[in-house]
């Protein structure tokens, strides 16, 4: 059988990376060379580019990968949520060469690629291979199981799960409900199977995440029940969430908290807004004073906690004072980090036909005074550190001696040492830091 050489190149979130993971295992188990990268000069037979639309920016960046693919004379296929928005054009018809073999005769999409499909249902793509290479009845193409996929990323250290899809919230500048459609939960089953497969495997940490993971949930079964299932697994060190929504900390969730020493310090605890009036056009459907108390929460369970967030800056009708108040509110809740966006209208979602747009050059300037009191927070929450204990799980060697990874509140924490700590979990004094990084030294 022939086997094929297969690159995937990967954009946003870590959805779509595990995604990614799904493919290249399942590739692999067909016996195809397939793998991440982040080279296009390597000669392969074919491009994956797993896009991004979540903004302007993003669908700019998938553009960008999807040419530099094709500068390599190879195969393109793309797929991803921006492949999604393309999901009504036309697929490649395969076509016969003068030699009989089967060949695409054009490009099929804007963006230029030969294929296009869901990275949720890889089945068509491997199914599609075939039609589209020399000698395809030698290409392998038969049917595989779709699982183990973070086994395929080599990463033993941590491992990331995706527990649910699609989204139903619809807040009113967001594509992402369109283009990952309605929501679905894998059972706790399949999550605990996976879990343990990982562990086994060597992962000490796993990382639950989904396009909208406080929404997970079958029945009785919910976010806090699951949490309560995976740290309950024999040698689990660590589970971290991505990000949640205030208003998934409610009781049940405080008290797997508690519950549940393996999960980690460190929550990203979804704003976008620090303004209610804003917060109420972005059909967020909570309040600062809800956001505060949830946070104020889990504070109190773990004192030391990284609390981060997302905020969008210019949003439609967002005034100076609008933006005033979302700066004093963020600078009172303290963020450990903060991921800042200017606002990027996308088309098929109210708010991009709201009046008052806000200008470029506005955006812009604040997205520059917030992004200045992200820095200073962030070097504040490093600087509360200094003096204290961290649990570092060390990811790399940087370079010679030199080992980073991450403490359970999600600082990255950098240490010089002679024994080679990649993979190891161990105590860390801190006693330095900078914009970036905390150092230390073994306990």
């Amino acid at each position: 059988m022939r086997k094929l050489t297969i690159a995937v190149y990967t954009l946003g979130c870590k959805v779509n990376q595990c995604d990614a993971d799904t493919l290249i295992a399942a590739l692999r188990e067909l016996g195809h060379d397939a793998f991440h990268t982040r080279d296009f000069e390597q000669a392969v037979d074919v491009f994956v580019i797993n896009t991004c639309t979540v903004t302007h920016v993003s669908d700019k960046k998938s553009r960008q990968m999807i040419r530099r693919a094709k500068k390599q004379n190879t195969f393109v296929a793309m797929c991803g949520c921006m492949a999604r928005r393309r999901r009504l054009a036309p697929q490649a018809t395969p076509a016969r060469d003068s030699t009989g073999h089967k060949h695409v005769s054009k490009p099929v999409s804007p963006e230029g690629v030969d294929f296009i499909f869901d990275a949720r249902k890889p089945d068509d793509f491997i199914a599609a291979l075939p039609l589209f290479f020399t000698d395809a009845d030698k290409v392998q193409s038969s049917s595989v199981r779709f699982e183990m996929a973070n086994i395929a990323s080599g990463n033993k250290t941590r491992a990331f799960i995706k527990i649910q899809d699609g989204c139903d919230r619809f807040c009113s500048y967001c594509i992402v409900p369109h283009v990952r459609g309605e929501m679905s939960s894998r059972s706790v089953a399949e999550i605990i199977s996976e879990s343990e497969s990982l562990v086994n495997a060597g992962a000490l940490e796993i990382v639950l995440t989904g396009i909208q993971v406080a929404s997970y949930g079958h029945d009785t079964d919910n976010l806090a029940s699951l949490i309560r299932r995976v740290t309950a697994l024999p040698n689990l060190e660590r589970l971290r969430l991505s990000s949640i929504d205030p208003w998934a900390v409610n009781d049940d969730f405080l008290s797997a908290v508690a519950e549940s020493p393996a999960l980690c310090d460190h929550f990203h605890l979804s704003l976008q807004s620090g303004c209610d009036a804003t917060l109420q056009r972005m059909n967020r459907r909570y309040t600062t004073a809800e956001y505060a108390k949830a946070a104020e929460s889990l504070r109190c369970l773990r004192p030391n906690i990284a609390l981060t967030t997302d905020i969008i800056v210019g949003f439609p009708s967002e005034s100076d004072s609008d933006f005033e108040e979302s700066l004093a509110f963020i600078r009172k809740m303290k963020f450990a980090k903060i991921h800042v966006f200017e606002f990027s209208p996308r088309e098929g979602t109210p708010a991009a036909e709201f009046p008052s747009q806000v200008p470029q050059v506005v955006k812009s300037t604040r997205g520059k005074i917030m992004r200045e009191l992200a820095a200073q927070l962030q070097s504040q929450f490093l600087e509360a550190q200094v003096g204290k204990t961290l649990n570092v799980l060390f990811e790399q060697e940087t370079s010679t001696g030199i080992f980073v990874g991450n403490s359970e509140n999600y600082c990255r924490v950098q240490v010089e040492s002679q024994q080679n700590l990649t993979n190891i979990l161990t105590k860390i004094k801190i006693t330095t830091c900078t914009a970036e990084y905390l150092t230390g030294n073994l306990q």
